[in-house]
């Protein structure tokens, strides 16, 4: 039989925003030492999978309020066999338009997920389906909660890397990883001095047309954004190590913190003269002297 060599994991599914382009810039930024690790707006995971690979993360707590989002995570740890069937399935209709529309979209949006902790495999794999075959990965809902994006006309979509999968799998279930599905103030509570917390939330539009908050029903708005940045300073006065990206809009609220510049490259838009190179900011409480480059 050959040998394969292991795979580190990485994102499973599309996210807007994900930090993955940007992971040779943090690495400059991220604490040499820290205790307990949280991201409670976790998206893809990009962040998480890197530190891992890194052999930073002993211990984390990982969360997002987005239900469906975390229905995935929790069931490639507990049912990745399941999941795997599933999407073999699927796969055979990543490029059948119909069936997006009058199976897939529609019975992902009759599931209703619990806590988001559910573990429901049918749930997951829809949404790995979707997410790749839908018009630029976007993760949108309406209202009422459903998800809304049309088809994505793609040539021959890849829904799923049973290889990464199976490397996923094996992170989630390490001893000292907790998933949870909450908000992100509930996710951070339990957070103490020396403990390190990244925070990725849906950013502030950079202009009026420019709206990719819609993760769940109730969208993150500047009012959001303040409560957010609330937040960050009480963790700050309770020692815990912060770091924060966001768009430039928001520098006003942490012009008490440490900010580095960045640019990303846009990876989702609605238009095509919407991509391009970006700023972000990445905003930190704690000292940067003395850092460098992690090894």
């Amino acid at each position: 039989m050959e040998h394969m060599e292991p795979v580190s994991a990485a994102p499973f599914l599309k996210w807007a925003g994900g930090k993955s382009q940007l992971l040779a810039d943090f690495d400059r930024y991220f604490p040499r030492r820290f205790g307990t690790y949280f991201e409670p707006f976790l998206g893809g995971g990009a962040v998480f999978f890197h530190l891992v690979h890194r052999r930073r993360i002993e211990r984390a707590v990982i969360s997002d309020a987005n239900k469906d989002l975390m229905n995935c995570y929790v069931t490639i740890r507990d049912s990745l066999g399941e999941l795997l069937r599933s999407l073999k399935q699927l796969q055979h209709r990543s490029r059948d338009r119909d069936f997006y529309y009058n199976t897939a979209r529609k019975r992902f949006n009759e599931i209703r997920l619990g806590t988001g902790l559910d573990g429901n495999a049918e749930k997951a794999s829809l949404m790995m389906y979707l997410n790749k075959t839908c018009y630029n990965g976007l993760y949108r809902v309406n209202k009422k909660g459903e998800f809304n994006v049309p088809w994505g006309r793609y040539r021959n979509p890849r829904i799923f890397d049973e290889r990464n999968l199976r490397a996923v799998n094996a992170v989630l279930r390490r001893e000292g990883i907790e998933i949870t599905c909450k908000d992100y103030q509930e996710a951070v509570k339990d957070s103490r001095a020396g403990d390190f917390i990244y925070f990725d939330p849906p950013y502030q539009p950079v202009s009026s047309t420019a709206h990719f908050t819609a993760y769940t029903k109730q969208n993150f708005t500047i009012q959001d954004q303040q409560r957010l940045s609330e937040i960050f300073r009480e963790l700050n006065s309770r020692g815990c190590l912060l770091m924060l990206s966001n768009s430039p809009k928001v520098r006003g609220l942490y012009r008490d913190y440490r900010v580095v510049d960045l640019k990303a490259t846009r990876a989702i838009s609605c238009v095509g003269s919407g991509r391009g190179h970006v700023e972000e900011l990445l905003i930190m409480n704690y000292d940067l002297e003395g850092l460098g480059t992690l090894l």
